[in-house]
């Protein structure tokens, strides 16, 4: 598997299971999809997720009732405690073309990662299910140690357009801001706000 940044404005996310684990799948796409939850009862936390949510019981309905539920879906998610229902959601999932992340049933061909996410950056990590505590250990390793990514993702973002006209070649451009990358004394100007920064980086670098 690769990992990829994908846009799913618009894209549908169908989620079969509405208990604790249902309700994380939803709110990790629920900003960004249009998700619907199917379930015979909905996990408290549903109430502040923007998600539709739908009662039924998949274990009673006929294949072409849940394919009716799955057509047009981006992407099928089945979270249910049943490791047949699973199995039997996911193989009607890939007969509507749609991609499948499924813990307990059919394989499917999505990780949902663990997630580090700023106003400037997302980071995806996954053990590809061999340990999902490494993962969660590695996320808060990020966010405990990582510093202020925001604030140098934004310092560096304005330099590279300074640099593009005060220094000519791609090569020493880079050179400057790996070497801003690498000073602890830059993160540390960070404080002081992105314009001051970069007329520190600036003076100490050209």
């Amino acid at each position: 598997m690769i990992p990829l940044m994908m846009d799913l404005r618009g894209a549908k996310v169908v989620i079969a299971g509405g208990g604790a684990v249902g309700a994380r799948k939803a709110r990790f796409f629920a900003h960004e999809a249009h998700v619907v939850v199917l379930s015979r009862s909905f996990h408290p936390d549903f109430a502040e997720i923007p998600a539709e949510t739908v009662e039924c019981d998949l274990a009673e309905m006929h294949d072409d009732e849940i394919i009716s539920l799955l057509s047009g879906s981006f992407l099928v998610i089945t979270a249910l405690e049943r490791a047949d229902i699973n199995q039997r959601i996911g193989l009607l999932a890939r007969r509507c073309g749609a991609h499948l992340n499924d813990a307990r049933g059919e394989e499917g061909d999505v990780i949902i990662p663990s997630v580090v996410r700023g106003d400037t950056y997302c980071i995806g990590i996954s053990t590809f299910g061999r340990s999902p505590a490494m993962a969660r250990h590695l996320r808060l390793c990020i966010e405990e140690h990582g510093g202020d990514i925001d604030g140098m993702v934004r310092l560096q973002e304005a330099l590279r357009e300074d640099l593009k006209q005060l220094v000519n070649d791609q090569p020493s451009r880079s050179r400057i801001l790996n070497a801003v990358l690498d000073n602890p004394a830059m993160w540390d100007a960070l404080p002081d706000g992105t314009e001051q920064a970069k007329e520190e980086a600036l003076r100490k670098y050209l």
